[in-house]
């Protein structure tokens, strides 16, 4: 029997040999061939499904653009229709507004005239109530030196011109404008603070120490620390005694002076009523009393007080601090304002 392998197909005839090697060649070639076409054909298949399944898509979305073209058309149709009437709608009332111009004419003038009948007293009063106002502002400057007050009374009268709508009162604001900048770009010192300062200053001057020997009374005898015995009590007695008389103390010439309590007293109380003069001074914004008063603190803290103990030196240091402080700066002057409203007022009958 002959084999259908790679191997030589024995065979007992010649003629028949080679003729079974091209049988067997024919059918391995057919069987390629087959199997490409079948290769092919799947593919091709494979291929046609996917082409289909694009074409269904793009079916689908031309249909879908086609209900939205339709759509915007629709759209459009409606958004034409809508400005067409807008416009005949706009004309219709551009018509009717041609007259607008000549009543609105005829309004203001009506409202003029009754502004000029219903306003005159009110003006009038809105006139005087800024020009008090302004005064008010000049009264508490030069009194009181109150710059807070000041600047509330001038913003104040500013309200009450801008409230007229005058524009015949753009002068009298604009001196009014000057003086709340002038008044604003005054460096106010602390008062708060200084005073508080200078009332710890006070405190502290009652427990300063004073420079000097303070002469204390002599001690006494402690009669029940002496020994028994009269003998040993007199020896006791005797050498207390000459122990007391004479006291030996290392001083310097700037401190070597005795002090009475009472002198030291004195001091320290003079000291107190120069830093109260001082802060009585704030108060008053009175400038000069304030260096006089803590000027002469300053002296009177290096003549006599004990500048090397370190609470001298804290309220030496804390009066030298102190002393340059300006505590009545140079205010600007808010007559301007009240001059010019003055000249626009209508002049007063009968006596001022």
């Amino acid at each position: 029997m002959a084999e259908t392998g790679p191997e030589t197909i024995s065979s007992s005839v010649p003629g028949d040999s080679s003729r079974t090697r091209r049988a067997h060649t024919y059918s391995r070639l057919t069987t390629a061939i087959a199997v490409l076409a079948l290769a092919t054909a799947g593919y091709t298949l494979v291929r046609l499904d996917s082409m289909r399944d694009r074409l269904d898509t793009a079916n689908a979305a031309i249909a879908a653009a086609n209900v939205d073209r339709d759509l915007l058309r629709a759209e459009l149709k409606s958004q034409a229709s809508r400005e067409r009437q807008a416009h005949r709608d706009l004309n219709r009332r551009l018509d009717s507004l041609n007259d607008a111009p000549q009543q609105l004419q005829e309004l203001a003038s009506s409202v003029e005239e009754l502004r000029g009948r219903a306003e005159g007293p009110e003006r009038a009063w809105s006139r005087a109530e800024a020009l008090f106002l302004l005064e008010l502002a000049q009264r508490r400057l030069t009194l009181d030196r109150d710059i807070e007050t000041a600047i509330v009374a001038l913003e104040s009268a500013d309200l009450r011109l801008a409230a007229l709508r005058d524009p015949s009162f753009a002068s009298v604001r604009q001196e009014i404008a000057k003086e709340l900048q002038a008044l604003r770009a005054v460096q106010r010192p602390d008062t708060t603070g200084i005073l508080s300062r200078l009332s710890s200053a006070e405190e502290r001057a009652a427990e300063a120490p004073v420079k000097g020997i303070l002469v204390t009374e002599r001690s006494a005898f402690d009669r029940s620390q002496l020994p028994d015995g009269m003998f040993a009590r007199a020896r006791a007695m005797i050498g207390q005694t000459f122990a007391n008389l004479i006291v030996m103390r290392r001083v310097d010439d700037l401190s070597g002076r005795v002090i009475t309590a009472e002198e030291a007293v004195l001091r320290r109380q003079h000291l107190q009523l120069l830093l109260f003069a001082a802060r009585n001074a704030v108060a008053r914004h009175d400038e000069q009393a304030y260096r006089t008063a803590l000027a002469a603190a300053r002296r009177s803290l290096g003549d006599f007080f004990d500048l090397s103990k370190p609470s001298a030196q804290a309220l030496l240091a804390e009066v030298q601090a102190l002393e340059p402080v300006n505590i009545d700066p140079t205010l600007p002057n808010v007559t301007n304002s009240i001059n010019a409203l003055r000249r626009m007022m209508p002049s007063r009958r009968g006596p001022e």
